[in-house]
């Protein structure tokens, strides 16, 4: 079953985690030589604009409503579906069906 990926990380969102380990990453870099530190800003930087065109243009930041939550949605429902279904068939069926005559 599909699990919905806004919270995987509770309360963290996980672009944010990646982005605050890249920022880690690059005062690492920073720190051992201020050169490399910059170059390595320099492309997280132009990493992180091509993602916020993509996301604007095509992705969640777009406005369209997401295919895949309509998916984990309606498995969801399916899911609820079957489980009703089951108690009910459970409720009218008070003996074995194998046992048999």
């Amino acid at each position: 079953m599909p699990v919905s990926s806004d919270r995987l990380a509770g309360w963290l969102s996980p672009i944010w985690l990646v982005g605050g380990v890249a920022l880690a990453a690059d005062a690492l870099l920073a720190s051992y030589d201020w050169r490399l530190g910059l170059a390595a800003g320099a492309l997280l930087g132009v990493v992180a604009m091509m993602w916020l065109y993509l996301a604007l243009r095509y992705g969640s930041l777009s406005g369209t409503p997401s295919v895949r939550t309509a998916l984990v949605e309606r498995s969801r429902q399916q899911e609820l579906n079957r489980l009703q279904a089951a108690r009910r068939s459970g409720a009218q069926d008070s003996a074995d069906p194998a046992e048999g005559a």
